[in-house]
């Protein structure tokens, strides 16, 4: 193809909006715009960059009029298209932000990544992004009108693309800002915990080799297929172009298979600035918190190490800058979470790519703290001054259902078992969608509830989620799903985060960063015999007012959010299913507990 040319926070109370849904806004203060722009905008279409192997990838380069002088380079490589970033937008749409970014005197270069579009060669979702990434912005620094640095951007894939390039440390790559990047860490366990079962599916129906913008998989009603077994063929049953599925769903987590991604692990050493952004109802947000770590931990300069910076808004996946005043999520009023992340933004790339005096002045964490709905700062994570604190399920052994007579204390649990049935052909529903009142759910027999007495004062949960359950099974291998909920005076219930454990692999679970588990052991279950199983419930930030109630759910699935167990020790290619009899123990000997990150009033 030839080349062508052409924060201030707002508090409000905790108030819940039960004919609101997903995505919609209540009328009020407006998203916050770009920026006006500085420079009037020239665009250079469709130019190849020639990768080591001989294969050619296509960007299109942003530039501002009238700069003379050589100009720092803001790199965003997207499976997803780069035609988009074409149009011009007012607003903060995301593919407005080439035109945003250049019209205040960055380059910009957007690029199809490898296999998509309009670039050359075959795609596997995440495979070349480390080298690709490298190769480009060697590129990009060798070209006449660059200053030799360059910044990456974008959400989801986008943001994986900077964790991944920055794997090689590029010369020239200075910062970044990885935005809902968990993905690109060692160890996610996409044989069986696809985050949202249909999405995920969807998601890899679309990515096929070099379609053409707009083209898109048959029509087809996925809500349906994803009832349909074997998992493993269910993209291919559906009638989506062939794609990574089956590979990404059969290959354990621990195997040598996936070493071909060069996946953020123990052994990377980064080596730039980074502003991290995700979201607390980004199904993945305590991996990110993981990952801001693991970059203060692992980075080779001390440069590195000391800036690295994380926001987390109250926002679902990829929404942190699009969003109104009050924003409502689900049936939840969380107020104004607004910032001027585009102001923000500029200054970060000024900074780091212009060198421009005056400093960032940022605390290296700001998290929104829902139910407070405002905005607080810290500079680590967790907290400093956090009380992990346990709180013990206990029951008479009759914990089903929202009216059993499951408790939840800081006193060390007593009392019989709990059990419940788990059948994979009747799972407990649930879309991983935003929050909605859990009373119906609650009514299931194969959903264990236990819940603490409303409390005299507020109390802050904010940091890291884990709870310890003691189980047996009649299964060899069964799933065990555990979600922290906020039960109001009125007696709605609303999920605040939740976590999952497949009992083969609970001793990878002893490790709580996903990166650093070892899944390369795995055993079954003795049916009968009693087991510790640890659950990695990611992160919030959450504020419990007085005469609230905090609640645990114990169920062993999430249908169809995450793939069902069939409880017989397979993997995706079966389809035979078997009804397990589960027991979660609480007593002296066996405290199943959740443990609540507790910050000092």
């Amino acid at each position: 193809m030839a080349a062508s040319t052409d924060l201030v926070p707002v508090a409000s109370s905790a108030t819940a909006c039960t004919e609101c849904s997903s995505g919609v806004q209540a009328d009020g203060a407006g998203v916050i715009p770009f920026p006006r722009p500085r420079y009037e905008v020239n665009i250079e279409k469709d130019v190849r960059i020639q990768m080591s192997d001989g294969i050619g990838l296509y960007a299109d380069i942003y530039r501002p009029q009238g700069v003379d002088s050589r100009l720092p380079t803001i790199l965003i490589r997207t499976p997803y298209s780069k035609a988009p970033y074409q149009e011009r937008h007012e607003s903060a749409a995301h593919s407005g932000v080439a035109y945003m970014f250049a019209g205040q005197g960055f380059a910009v270069v957007v690029q199809d990544v490898r296999g998509r579009y309009s670039s050359e060669g075959p795609y596997h979702i995440l495979l070349g992004d480390v080298d690709d990434g490298y190769e480009t912005i060697s590129w990009i620094t060798s070209q006449h009108w660059s200053n030799g640095k360059v910044g990456g951007f974008g959400c989801s894939a986008l943001g994986i693309a900077q964790i991944m390039m920055s794997q090689r440390r590029p010369p020239g790559l200075a910062a970044i800002v990885p935005q809902g990047a968990s993905g690109s860490m060692r160890n996610m366990p996409y044989d069986f915990q696809p985050d949202n079962l249909p999405r995920f599916s969807r998601w890899f129906r679309f990515l096929r080799d070099n379609p053409t913008w707009g083209s898109q998989p048959p029509n087809t009603d996925i809500a349906a297929f994803v009832r349909t077994l074997p998992i493993a063929d269910m993209t291919e049953r559906s009638g989506g172009y062939p794609n990574d599925w089956r590979d990404w769903t059969t290959h354990a987590a621990g195997e040598p298979w996936w070493d071909r991604y060069q996946l953020f692990d123990k052994n990377s050493r980064p080596d730039v600035a980074a502003l991290h952004v995700n979201s607390w109802f980004d199904p993945n947000v305590g991996d990110q918190l993981d990952l801001f770590n693991a970059f203060q931990e692992q980075s080779v300069s001390e440069r590195s190490r000391r800036n690295q910076y994380i926001i987390i808004s109250p926002t679902s996946h990829c929404q942190t800058e699009t969003n109104q005043s009050p924003y409502v999520y689900g049936e939840r009023n969380f107020g104004d979470v607004r910032q001027d992340y585009w102001g923000l933004y500029l200054r970060w790339y000024e900074h780091w790519l212009y060198g421009r005096p005056g400093g960032l002045n940022l605390p290296h964490v700001q998290y929104y703290l829902m139910g407070a709905n405002l905005w607080k700062s810290s500079d680590s994570w967790p907290l400093p001054g956090t009380r992990f604190v346990p709180y013990f399920m206990t029951s008479g052994g009759n914990a089903n259902t929202g009216r059993g007579d499951g408790e939840l204390s800081t006193v060390i649990a007593k009392g019989p078992p709990d059990r419940y049935k788990y059948d994979p052909a009747d799972p407990v529903p649930g879309d991983g969608g935003p929050p909605i009142d859990q009373r119906p759910v609650d009514q299931r027999l194969d959903r264990l509830v236990y819940k603490s007495k409303p409390l005299k004062e507020g109390m802050e949960v904010t940091g890291p989620l884990r709870a310890v359950l003691y189980i047996s099974s009649s299964a060899v291998d069964t799933d065990f799903f555990v979600q922290l909920n906020d039960i109001y005076p009125d007696g709605r219930v609303y999920p605040i985060q939740m976590g999952l454990s497949r009992a083969r692999y609970r001793e990878a679970y002893k490790e709580s960063r996903r990166y650093l588990q070892d899944y390369t052991r795995p055993e079954f279950l003795a049916p009968g015999k009693i087991y510790r199983v640890d659950i990695n419930m990611q992160a919030t930030g959450y504020w419990f007012g007085p005469g609230h109630r905090i609640a645990v759910q114990v169920s062993s699935s999430l249908f169809p959010s995450y793939a069902r167990n069939l409880n017989t020790g397979g993997d995706n290619t079966q389809t035979e299913m078997k009804v397990a009899e589960n027991v979660i123990y609480h007593d002296a000997d066996h405290p199943s507990h959740v443990l609540l990150p507790v910050v000092p009033n």
